[in-house]
């Protein structure tokens, strides 16, 4: 039976009364001077986001869940996982697009040289399915022909699209996900998913979901530790997944370190010291939030012998 809806009563609150609200739910606040400040640069309902994890009653959402946090729990403690979720964020947004661009590379050289006779291949119905084809003008070209590179390509050139190495440049991860599951053929998908070292291609489509989902993510400014995917990841060369963890941030990452395994040793060892950094920052500052954030993202600080050892290789 659906639940019964009810009217929402609430109201906008001042800061004085946001602070007032944090202590009666047992946040300690030492000097409101700070907290105001806080509150002005994160805002009320999005520190609350941070705060979760404090409750008595986490992880419920429920009717029985309660406001009131884990005794001792101070607002630097959110303050500190904001931040250190905010740098998670810039962190990956940037070696995944190291990722999002060796993907669209491998799919416009796989495609584009086996069907070299048609530079149009991506809107042809031997190879993508009718219902790309159709929604492929509003759902992506209308968007892609306002860039200056096809605006020129146009202007020369008859045709209604450019050819696959110019479009695809300007389409989405989204875009590139919906092209990659409308090959007709399977033997295509497996062109581009066999450079990654993934011969399921309903694994690699898993992954391509993950990556995408992340970087929306990373770009909208979500919270990103305890992100939970839409789409649940295949078990694959990523790793061994198992059903309830399909749809977890800790197995997103599995992807991310698989993926960019694949294309740069140096630059998977590089993102791990950054996550590594800010992960070891954040203990400094909320030292209890250790087993929290090795349970939701699968971060383990190596000690210091392990770290020398990778240094070293």
């Amino acid at each position: 039976m659906a639940r019964r809806k009810i009217p929402y009563n609430k109201r906008a609150t001042t800061y004085e009364e946001q602070i007032t609200i944090l202590r009666r739910h047992g946040v300690v606040i030492s000097d409101e001077a700070k907290a105001r400040e806080y509150l002005a640069d994160i805002g009320y309902y999005r520190l609350g986001f941070y705060l979760y994890p404090f409750e008595k009653t986490y992880p419920r959402l429920d009717s029985g869940r309660s406001h009131n946090v884990i005794l001792g729990t101070r607002i630097e403690d959110a303050v500190a996982l904001y931040y250190f979720d905010l740098d998670l964020r810039n962190i990956l947004h940037k070696y995944l697009s190291r990722i999002e661009v060796a993907i669209r590379t491998v799919f416009i050289y796989e495609l584009s040289t086996k069907y070299s006779g048609d530079p149009t291949w991506f809107v042809c119905p031997s190879v993508v399915k009718p219902d790309f084809i159709a929604n492929f003008p509003t759902a992506a070209y209308n968007s892609i022909k306002r860039n200056d590179v096809i605006k020129r390509h146009h202007k020369i050139y008859l045709g209604q699209y450019a050819p696959a190495w110019k479009t695809m440049e300007y389409m989405t991860l989204g875009n590139i996900e919906i092209l990659y599951d409308s090959l007709i053929l399977n033997k295509d998908k497996k062109l581009v998913s066999n450079r990654f070292g993934e011969p399921a291609t309903a694994t690699f489509k898993s992954y391509l979901s993950a990556i995408r989902e992340v970087r929306n993510a990373c770009a909208h400014g979500k919270t990103l530790f305890d992100l939970n995917l839409f789409t649940g990841i295949r078990r694959g060369k990523a790793g061994n997944f198992q059903c309830i963890n399909r749809h977890t941030f800790r197995e997103a990452m599995a992807v991310v370190d698989y993926l960019l395994k694949k294309i740069s040793v140096n630059r998977v060892k590089d993102m791990w010291d950054d996550i590594y950094r800010v992960t070891e920052l954040l203990y400094a500052k909320a030292p209890s939030l250790r087993p929290l954030i090795e349970d939701k993202t699968g971060i383990i600080i190596p000690e210091i012998e392990e770290k020398s050892e990778i240094q070293n290789s």
